[in-house]
């Protein structure tokens, strides 16, 4: 049973879109889970050092070097320590309401904690009225100890339980996260799907039109009729190619939009997490639009014709040295032009190629604390070679033939920014003049790209 053409990319956009909502359910559940189960690891935290103060605020209420010699320095340690452990043990109350256990240790420690206030106060006016003998001594000692062990005993199966409910919170927290994770990548399937879906109908709608249309060589024969024939399909391809970039970058424009309402009108209601979500929204639709431009300009040099001419390619360099020239200044770059060959090459495309090895020079070095970069140029029998190095972070070799395939990349995009498209155009503007490219580097030794021009007689 055949299917139209029309009616599949319907059930496809479809499914699609009912997969969004229902990963959009599901990440709002995953997000409002893993929000709740962080508030309860850091819960957690907030009894174990408030019991961790009530016991350090008893300890200092020690009053024994007072009571031996009657020095009152000794009893500043005794008065702080007094007047914030009542307001400890509320606020460590207040902390565990939701768990009757824990209610009743405190409700014993603070017990405890009164014994010990009493008992200070007791031998304090001993000591006061020169009653304290070695007798009363014995006795205070005796009784301060046996209260102490008994308020370490309590504050540490306190702590014992609060510590187990982390281990178990942590662990909830840990799967929290991971659900939220997944629901994340999911989502971004969803899109990449999307995208796969968009290209599969260009591809399926020049097929249908192909199918159903006439054979362009049962039309034309001759090859004049066939040029004419290429010239327009790729006039319509590339108005095809406008038309779907500008709908993908409508979804993103509103996508964008709207979280930047949220960010802007909706600040104060939003914690910092959620500012955080927001802002990683906004970065990576811009990200998305910035790769659709890239390809679209990957797509459009393919299908450009070379003007090819001599050039000065010294002028072109200066002229892209001075675009970047803030940039590198700022950055402290040093940049050095050694000799460099003229050659006979489409002039604005390999400008591109400078710009783009150059951008990558001043990206990659810029952690440096004198970033050095050289341009350089060689001739063989046969073609010019062109260089430009830099004393960056370097890559590792064995990458190396990923380096100029589109969106391949070697350094995280949180480290370094771009699209993994920039040595991918190089590569297509160097082959389109029958060229090279390549590159040497070792991580954190710098790295030097090369390009080669044929030599046109």
């Amino acid at each position: 049973m055949r299917f139209p053409f029309e009616r599949i990319l319907a059930v496809f956009f479809l499914i699609v879109i009912a997969g969004v909502v229902i990963l959009g359910v599901v990440n709002y559940n995953a997000n409002r889970s893993y929000s709740e189960s962080t508030e309860w690891v850091e819960h957690t935290y907030e009894v174990i050092e408030e019991s961790t103060l009530v016991l350090s605020a008893l300890q200092d209420m020690g009053i024994r070097g007072y009571v031996t010699t009657g020095d009152t320095a000794f009893l500043e340690s005794y008065y702080a320590a007094s007047k914030v452990l009542m307001p400890r043990l509320d606020s460590l109350d207040m902390l565990t309401l939701d768990n009757p256990a824990e209610q009743d240790r405190i409700r014993t420690l603070r017990r405890l904690s009164h014994i010990r206030l009493d008992l200070c106060t007791k031998y304090i006016a001993l000591a006061n009225g020169n009653k304290m003998d070695a007798e009363n001594l014995a006795v205070f000692t005796r009784e301060s100890k046996i209260n102490m062990n008994s308020i370490r005993a309590v504050t540490s199966e306190i702590r014992s339980a609060e510590e187990m409910l982390l281990k178990n919170r942590k662990i909830a927290n840990e799967q929290s996260r991971h659900s939220f994770n997944l629901s994340v990548a999911l989502i971004f399937s969803e899109i990449v799907m999307l995208l796969i879906g968009t290209l599969a109908a260009v591809l399926l709608y020049l097929f249908h039109r192909t199918k159903y249309e006439k054979n362009i060589l049962q039309l034309n024969a001759s090859m004049e009729g066939n040029i004419i024939q290429l010239n327009n399909a790729n006039k319509e391809l590339e108005s095809f190619s406008y038309s779907v970039s500008h709908d993908l970058r409508a979804p993103l424009r509103i996508i964008d939009g709207f979280a930047k309402i949220l960010a802007e009108e909706y600040k104060t209601m939003l914690d910092d997490e959620g500012k955080r979500f927001i802002e990683a929204i906004r970065t990576n639709a811009q990200h998305m639009g910035q790769l659709i431009d890239d390809l679209l300009n990957f797509s459009r040099i393919g299908r450009q014709e070379l003007a090819i001419q001599d050039v000065v390619m010294k002028d072109i360099i200066s002229k892209v040295v001075d675009l970047f020239g803030i940039h590198h200044k700022t950055l402290g770059a040093e940049i050095q032009v050694g000799n460099i060959l003229n050659a006979k090459c489409d002039e604005h495309l390999i400008r591109q190629v400078w710009v783009n090895l150059l951008s990558n020079a001043l990206k990659y070095s810029r952690n440096e604390e004198h970033p050095q970069i050289r341009i350089d140029s060689e001739q063989t029998a046969s073609e010019i070679i062109y260089s430009i190095s830099d004393n960056g972070v370097g890559f590792d070799m064995e990458f190396s033939d990923k380096l100029f395939g589109v969106f391949q990349r070697l350094h995280k995009v949180s480290d370094y920014e771009g699209t993994g498209v920039g040595l991918a155009l190089v590569n297509r503007i160097v082959t389109r003049h029958k060229g090279r490219v390549w590159a040497s580097s070792a991580p954190n030794e710098g790295a030097i790209f090369y390009f080669s021009l044929p030599i046109i007689k």
